[in-house]
């Protein structure tokens, strides 16, 4: 096979686009859940269920570093959601559509908050890799 399914392309596509769609939005000021339901919405209007957990969380000196968190207004989350974001944090955006089939498509990229939006922390996977 030479080449992923429309279906595995197509899960994979939303995915990587919902990043750059939150990333794109993602700047100090914004309330997390904003940032969220950019990411999220996208995901739903393709045709996919939410994911169920946050797009992202803080990165620090440990994996869930931080007080803020990009991630709906759902109870479990109590206020985390109402924290605006702040230059100099570093966050992860991981949304996930499950492919029928095929199971989970995710993508996890950090970036740091700028004073103007973010910055990707590393090169951006932007396609598909098939793995024998």
């Amino acid at each position: 096979e030479a080449t992923a399914s429309d279906r595995v392309q197509h899960a994979f596509n939303t995915v990587r686009d919902a990043i750059s769609r939150a990333a794109e939005f993602l700047r100090p000021g914004v309330e997390g859940w904003k940032v969220d339901a950019v990411a999220r919405q996208y995901i739903v209007s393709r045709g996919y269920d939410e994911y169920p957990h946050a797009l992202g969380h803080q990165v620090g000196r440990e994996a869930h570093d931080g007080s803020g968190v990009l991630c709906p207004k759902w109870e479990r989350y109590g206020d985390l959601p109402y924290f605006k974001v702040e230059a100099g944090q570093v966050y992860t955006l991981e949304p996930r559509v499950t492919c029928a089939g095929h199971g989970v498509a995710t993508i996890e990229e950090e970036v740091v908050v700028t004073e103007n939006g973010c910055e990707f922390l590393s090169p951006r996977q932007m396609e598909l890799y098939l793995v024998r």
